[in-house]
């Protein structure tokens, strides 16, 4: 038997969750079984990760809305590769998708929602239920994504599977070496408390909350630092505060960084303010590392982190709330520790990643098996 021949399409391919999750899904799955290509309307860093995986990976070069003539593009590449599966990434790549899988007679279609979308879109859940019958499965990182998405949409939750984000736990782990080698590049003591974030440096993972309760935690002379890696629009601002030297720092810019193990290992906790989120997968990759985690208290990081036991939720947008519990868990070695511990335990069980490549393996085998009622094609139904 042969293959099932797969095409993940998304909308870019930047460093960021959904992207990742891509990633490890396209080099993952059992080459036995599945044949993958990866489409992306536009490029980023993780079309080189491809590229060294032995992934095939097509960027369409489709821009903006502007751009949506060049989705010919895409018509055309399904056309000739003749999936058997389009699986979509983000709300972009899924306009375009739905009607060129339509146009191409793909015979199956499944869509990835990665967010509990916080900002007034309603036209996307409004696309997602009249679109609807051009689509055999959405699939959501978290319960709060599919409940949110449900609710918005109209749709019943019969058509939604729930395919939490998995962390290799194991490449994640501690790494003491890393650990020592960093700080001193850093000019930090073991004694002193070092916090990171990870991630967009824009509106929506809450960088401005961030700086803002930096800002009240150096005011009250506060030792404890911060590391920020990333990139995004909020990137000058963060410049703007952090120093790039060796000298004495509270907070450190260290642009994008790949070696998020080292980078984790390095720190004590990581911080996440996000002011929405799908899933929190560096929060999970943090709990993988045995850091507590400071957060926000919002659908998807709600999912991954157990309140008060593998770290804390506070309010969202409420910087004196971070930056007292910051303070709190700063002046806490043993709490860090207990947290750490109970982070990387919860992982394990909850989110490994082998268990959700294997989800992902096993919708794809039901969807297209004649033998099953979920086999039937969305031409068939339409």
């Amino acid at each position: 038997m042969r293959p099932l021949r797969i095409c993940q399409l998304i909308t870019e391919l930047g460093p960021a969750g959904a992207e990742r999750c891509v990633f490890e899904l396209a080099r993952r799955l059992d080459k036995r079984r599945f044949e993958v290509q990866v489409a992306a309307l536009r490029g980023g860093a993780v079309a080189q990760w491809l590229t060294e995986a032995s992934v095939p990976v097509t960027v369409l070069d489709i821009r903006s809305r502007l751009d949506l003539p060049k989705a010919g593009k895409l018509v055309a590449f399904l056309a000739r590769e003749r999936f058997d599966i389009l699986h979509t990434h983000l709300f972009h790549a899924d306009l375009v998708g739905r009607p060129a899988a339509w146009l191409t007679d793909v015979p199956h279609l499944v869509h990835t929602v990665h967010t509990a979308e916080g900002r007034y879109r309603p036209w996307q859940f409004a696309y997602a239920r009249l679109a609807a019958p051009l689509c055999e499965r959405i699939i959501c990182v978290s319960a709060s994504a599919r409940d949110l998405h449900a609710r918005r949409s109209g749709l019943p939750l019969s058509h939604y599977t729930v395919i939490p984000n998995g962390v290799d736990a194991a490449a994640f782990s501690r790494d003491p070496q890393a650990r020592a080698e960093l700080r001193k590049q850093w000019g930090l003591g073991e004694r002193e408390v070092l916090a990171a974030y990870v991630g967009r440096l824009d509106g929506e993972k809450g960088i401005d909350t961030l700086l803002e309760a930096w800002s009240g935690l150096i005011a009250g002379s506060s030792v404890t630092r911060l590391i920020i890696a990333g990139d995004g629009p909020r990137r000058s601002r963060v410049e703007n505060v952090a120093v790039h030297g060796r000298g004495r720092w509270r907070i450190k810019y260290l642009g994008f960084v790949r070696d998020v193990r080292g980078l984790l290992s390095a720190a004590d906790m990581l911080v996440m303010p996000s002011m929405w989120e799908g899933f929190g997968l560096t929060a999970a990759e943090a709990m993988a590392a045995g850091l507590p985690v400071i957060a926000t208290d919002v659908p998807g990081l709600r999912d991954v982190i157990d309140d008060g036991v593998t770290g804390v939720l506070v309010p969202r947008e409420d910087a004196v709330a971070l930056a007292s519990t910051v303070a709190a868990l700063a002046a806490d070695g043993d709490k860090r520790h207990r947290m750490g511990q109970a982070g990387l335990e919860r992982v394990k069980k909850l989110y490994p990643l082998d268990a959700s490549i294997a989800a992902h393996e096993r919708l794809y085998e039901a969807i297209t098996d004649p033998r099953n009622d979920q086999s039937r094609s969305r031409c068939a139904r339409g």
